[in-house]
């Protein structure tokens, strides 16, 4: 009897493999479900970070389009500003190019007599005095708290500085000085140089008559004066004005 139940137990399970018929426990329903979520999760935590870098970047590209359209706007603006002018329409002008003063080769001097320094300021030495319409070769220019000064050769060895307001860059009516008035103690010698014996002295504020300029190998100018005695010499013109 046992033997007969086995065999029908057996044909039971035959027919139903052979149907294609797959029994499943509960037990193993729930193993698969959670693997399948698990799987599931692990995927959505790799896509997490990539999203985020996706919509970082098309953030950028969104900012990068806005900034395109801006300058192309620009340069639209631009061609067309061209194309007016080209067509000979008005447009504003740009702003002109500041460009560095030409130094001029020549200067004259606009004063009856004004002093040439060894330095671009009023308190550096006097090296040379000069009369009105006396040309003077420019080599260099400095520009100052006060205004411009130029500098001047006086010879081969001597150079100075003088005020662009006691100068001109064109040539100047030259009006004859009459007199010579001492500015301070001066010798009156026999030539233009200090090496001639003194003949005279002066007094600041004496009063000479003029009678020509003289410049000597060094640079310097020379007075030619005549006193009220009638004595004649030279007076270095540092030391002196004319008018």
């Amino acid at each position: 009897m046992k033997f007969y139940k086995k065999l029908a137990a057996a044909g039971v399970l035959a027919a139903s493999v052979t149907a294609g018929a797959v029994m499943f426990t509960p037990d193993s329903m729930n193993a698969s479900s959670n693997v399948v979520l698990a799987s599931v999760d692990w995927v959505k935590a790799q896509l997490s970070p990539i999203n985020s870098k996706v919509s970082s970047l098309e953030s950028k590209v969104t900012t990068l389009e806005g900034r395109v359209a801006s300058q192309q706007t620009e340069l639209n603006s631009l061609k067309a500003q061209v194309e007016k002018l080209a067509q000979g329409g008005s447009s504003t002008p740009p702003p002109p190019a500041t460009s560095t003063p030409t130094l001029p080769s020549t200067v004259y001097v606009s004063k009856s007599s004004v002093t040439i320094h060894s330095g671009a300021t009023t308190s550096y030495k006097v090296v040379a005095t000069q009369t009105a319409g006396t040309a003077l070769k420019v080599v260099d220019s400095f520009k100052s708290t006060n205004g411009i000064w130029y500098r001047v050769q006086l010879s081969s060895s001597l150079f100075g500085w003088v005020f662009s307001g006691d100068v001109s860059t064109t040539k100047v009516a030259v009006t004859q000085p009459t007199q010579v008035i001492a500015k301070s103690t001066a010798n009156v010698r026999k030539g233009a140089s200090t090496s001639y014996a003194s003949v005279a002295s002066l007094k600041a504020g004496t009063v000479t008559k003029y009678l020509g300029t003289f410049k000597n190998s060094k640079g310097e100018t020379w007075y030619n004066v005549q006193l009220s005695s009638g004595v004649k010499g030279w007076v270095i013109s540092t030391l002196c004005e004319v008018k």
